[in-house]
């Protein structure tokens, strides 16, 4: 399905809880990463997840090869590794783009303009809570979870011939219950850098 379409349908006011778990899960199962991620933040808007813990900024560390950073927020980490990948690799965001430029995305975590980042006609594209200059013409996602944060990080990092964890890693330090679960899954990273580098290697078939 059309990704502007499926917002759309996903933004419909009479949609409950569970007609967006349902959605992300079939695209999910469908393999259409980018409709789950539409689904996902739908749901984060309409239903958040409510704990009594602080649901605001977590401290974040972040290492790029010599260098080892502390942040206040995993946003500020996640903006620092992606601008230590630009200037270890100036042509980055370009092989980036034309990775998916071949697989025809309507959306991407890095573009030279917000409305390039989502999909056509998405309310996210003009409100600059959604997204971050980066310099040089370019801006980025940052209205993700730190699974697809690290998700592209893994991207990035490839095309920059980095390697993780040994060049480059994101460990966020603490926060709401819900990333305090997330850390929980940190022994799954293999896995999703993995399933990072399967997309690549379908990413790059398209040469």
């Amino acid at each position: 399905m059309d990704p502007s379409r499926f917002e759309q349908l996903a933004r419909n006011p009479a949609r409950t809880r569970d007609d967006l778990e349902s959605m992300k899960a079939n695209a999910l199962s469908k393999g259409e990463t980018e409709l789950a991620h539409i689904a996902e933040e739908v749901l984060r808007e309409r239903f958040p997840i409510r704990t009594k813990a602080p649901s605001g900024r977590t401290p974040t560390t972040a290492i790029f090869r010599e260098h080892k950073e502390q942040f206040d927020s995993g946003k500020d980490a996640y903006l620092w590794l992606v601008n230590e990948f630009k200037r270890y690799r100036p042509t980055i965001f370009h092989d980036y783009e034309k990775l998916h430029v071949r697989a025809k995305s309507a959306g991407r975590r890095y573009a030279r303009t917000p409305e390039s980042l989502f999909p056509p006609g998405s309310p996210r594209a003009g409100n600059p809570a959604y997204y971050a200059e980066l310099g040089g013409g370019w801006y980025a996602d940052i209205n993700v979870n730190h699974q697809n944060k690290f998700s592209a990080l893994v991207q990035l990092g490839h095309l920059a011939g980095l390697e993780f964890p040994r060049n480059w890693n994101l460990h966020v330090e603490g926060g709401t219950q819900e990333l305090a679960d997330q850390q929980k899954q940190q022994a799954k990273q293999q896995a999703m850098i993995l399933k990072a580098e399967e997309m690549l290697v379908e990413l790059l078939k398209l040469e």
